[in-house]
């Protein structure tokens, strides 16, 4: 008797062997087997135990939180169209781009909701390209607006990141490419616009940063598999970013900065070909990317041809590619001193709290063990209830009221749990 149980011990854990083994076997987006799913395999366990560094920039990360951000806002645009029908009517230029894409004027009330909901930082994305004549002069009304709303977020205590948004992208519009042929006349423009930016805020103290580009694509807009040109242009314009903030002194020779890889993306060759800018200023850059996970369950409402939605979250399927990803930014950055924001992340709403929840928690609590902050996407519009919601919209900002106050309240508390 004795004889046959110690058999079936050692076929038990051959057997807990060969699951564990198989689990592991699996790409994430081939057919999970059941006993993965079911959480024989943790997938926690994957992570490793991170040793973060710390310095200025770690700690102003630290100290965000956790973020959000005001889309489809002052990032509008309407390629120098003076407005629906060319005509302005009884709204001024600023009013008309700010609430073009469906949202509200911004309002002190929509930023203090932010900040009392426990968030601890604000990205504004701002696009300029409706807004500068052929000299690259910004106007002074649209650049007075801005200030006004990080204004409204640096007063309720939050840090501040402003951008270069639309003016990069998708599309034959945006001017700002990752395009290597064509680097000096964009490196002036761009140098241009952002000794603007920087001086006009030059008085402002280290709680706004600034942000050299949202998602910078070449000029064939392929988001990954671009030409090794691309990435270097990109790392050009960073440093082009970089010499132009610090070269109007003031506040901004230690003004905390963010350099953005090519399409803000974070996949291995991406990663690998982004090079931090020379700064006389150290320990005051952030390296931003966006991520949003697996993109059938954050992204798409329909099926689409590359994708089948669902909507319901699972923890190997959807929560390990999130690991993956922000454990190979861990290793690349923040093991080499250099910390990381990502800029975008979120899930679009099908009517799915709870999954969205437990993909809010897994994300944010992961990217705090690496010390890496996140900011959720919010694009706004003009929902009259939470089940009306079909995208990243949690503010119902007519109202300054949280469509999904369930999904900010464990976001901030799995940041808090760092």
């Amino acid at each position: 008797m004795k004889s046959v149980n110690n058999t079936i011990i050692i076929i038990l854990l051959f057997a807990a062997l060969f699951i564990a083994a198989g689990c592991d076997e699996y790409e994430y987006d081939e057919l999970i087997p059941d006993e993965c799913a079911q959480g024989v395999v943790d997938p926690s366990e994957k992570i490793p135990e991170p040793v973060l560094i710390k310095n200025a920039a770690f700690d102003v990360v630290e100290a965000m939180g956790v973020g959000w951000c005001l889309g489809n806002t002052l990032d509008c645009i309407n390629n120098k169209k003076t407005g629906l029908n060319n005509e302005l009517a009884n709204i001024t230029p600023e009013e008309f781009y700010e609430t073009y894409w469906g949202n509200p004027v911004t309002t002190e009330e929509m930023i203090k909701a932010v900040a009392e909901a426990g968030f601890g930082a604000v990205r504004i994305p701002v696009t300029y390209s409706d807004h500068m004549d052929d000299n690259y002069v910004i106007r002074a009304e649209w650049l007075e607006r801005v200030r006004q709303i990080v204004d409204y977020a640096l007063d309720n205590g939050l840090y501040c990141i402003i951008n270069l948004h639309h003016d990069t992208g998708h599309g034959s519009w945006p001017w700002l490419k990752a395009d290597l042929n064509g680097i000096e006349h964009l490196g002036d423009r761009f140098r241009a616009v952002w000794l603007q930016i920087a001086e006009f805020f030059i008085e402002y103290d280290e709680k706004l940063l600034f942000e050299s580009f949202n998602e910078i694509l070449d000029t064939d807009d392929r988001w990954d598999g671009a030409d090794p040109s691309a990435y270097h242009a990109v790392n050009l314009l960073n440093q082009i970013f970089l010499d132009a903030v610090r070269e109007t002194g003031g506040k901004n020779e230690n003004r905390f900065l963010i350099v953005k890889t090519y399409a803000a993306g974070v996949s291995k060759n991406i990663i690998e070909a982004f090079t931090l800018p020379e700064d006389g200023a150290e320990g005051r850059l952030i390296v931003g990317a966006h991520l949003y996970g697996s993109l059938p369950f954050a992204w798409t409402q329909n099926n689409v041809n590359w994708a089948t939605a669902y909507d319901d979250w699972d923890p190997v399927r959807d929560g390990r590619p999130v690991e993956e990803h922000l454990g190979a930014l861990y290793e690349r950055f923040i093991k080499n001193g250099i910390p990381v924001i990502i800029g975008e992340f979120g899930a679009q709403n099908k009517n799915n709290t709870r999954d969205r929840i437990e993909y809010a928690v897994h994300y944010v609590e992961t990217a705090a063990r690496y010390g890496i902050t996140c900011f959720w996407w919010d694009d706004g519009g003009q929902f009259k209830s939470a089940d009306e919601v079909g995208n990243f919209a949690l503010l119902e900002r007519n109202n300054a009221r949280w469509f999904f106050p369930e999904i900010v309240e464990a976001m901030v508390k799995a940041a808090n749990g760092r």
